[in-house]
């Protein structure tokens, strides 16, 4: 109620619910929940194919439901055909009567999946089979090119056969970063980088390889903290470690920290520990 009213409502967005503790799950029910807050919408997202019925946040829900709250279910699945060739006429600048072709191999390979769309256009484009012609000064495509390429099951596939294509040391700094999580804060890698015995790990210069990975847009910058732009990325990088070396990554990591504890702050702090745990 501080924070919204009548005359300044809120819209509350969270993503990524499936992997919500209990207590934060606790306090999102309470929010919707109160009978007195006309002035807040609650919007949440979640991965259904990550949550059965026992699940936490399946609990939750129904405890909402059992209080009389109404919830609006919205499921988004994948893109039509109809809205990929939008999308791509829109990206491209192509009149929409002229991009079925390169519609329907994408959408062969693809399913209309937007994350898989979207890196699938990009690999196209990198490996020359959708070009811009200077020539008659319009985008062109191969199509039976297109055809011929191989495509993953899943979006880990997809970035891992991305990410093996870049030079050594950028994917040795992608392997360390993601021991971080999705994200970490600037101030933190220069701690985790400004000891000896990144080498060891093939790092020759973090940060480089870290705007290198901007640039191929699976990281992201803003407000001093690097992010990789979907939790699959992430998931990729790490799995580029093999298992028996991931401890080993963890405590490495957990050590830099720990040696400039004086320099650490307080989230910082919680990082330090987080690793040195998982690398026991």
């Amino acid at each position: 109620r501080a924070i919204s009213s009548s005359d300044q409502p809120l819209v509350l967005f969270l993503d990524d619910l499936q992997w919500a503790d209990p207590l934060s799950l606790d306090l999102i029910e309470s929010l919707i929940t109160d009978r007195e807050n006309k002035s807040l919408l609650f919007i949440g997202s979640y991965r259904d194919n990550e949550v059965n019925d026992m699940h936490q946040l399946t609990v939750q829900l129904h405890s909402i439901e059992s209080k009389h709250v109404s919830i609006n279910k919205i499921k988004v699945g994948n893109l039509s055909k109809e809205y990929v060739n939008e999308l791509i006429s829109d990206a491209i600048q192509t009149s929409p009567r002229l991009t079925h072709s390169l519609t329907n191999a994408v959408y062969r390979k693809t399913s209309g999946n937007i994350f898989f769309v979207l890196e699938f256009l990009k690999s196209i484009c990198n490996e020359g089979f959708l070009y811009f012609s200077l020539k008659f000064n319009q985008w062109e495509w191969n199509i039976p090119l297109i055809e011929s390429k191989n495509t993953s099951a899943n979006a880990v596939d997809l970035m891992l056969c991305k990410m093996k294509q870049f030079p050594e040391d950028v994917q040795s700094a992608l392997k360390l970063f993601s021991c971080l999580g999705t994200d970490c804060e600037e101030c933190i890698l220069s701690l985790i980088t400004s000891g000896d015995g990144i080498d060891e790990f093939g790092c020759t210069d973090m940060m480089s390889s870290l705007e290198f990975s901007i640039e191929e847009g699976l990281l992201d910058y803003s407000d001093s903290i690097y992010k990789f732009v979907h939790d699959q990325i992430q998931i990729a990088a790490y799995s580029l470690i093999p298992e028996t070396d991931k401890e080993k990554y963890h405590l490495w990591i957990g050590n830099q920290l720990w040696a400039n504890e004086s320099a650490l702050s307080e989230k910082a702090i919680f990082v330090t520990v987080g690793q040195l745990n998982k690398g026991e």
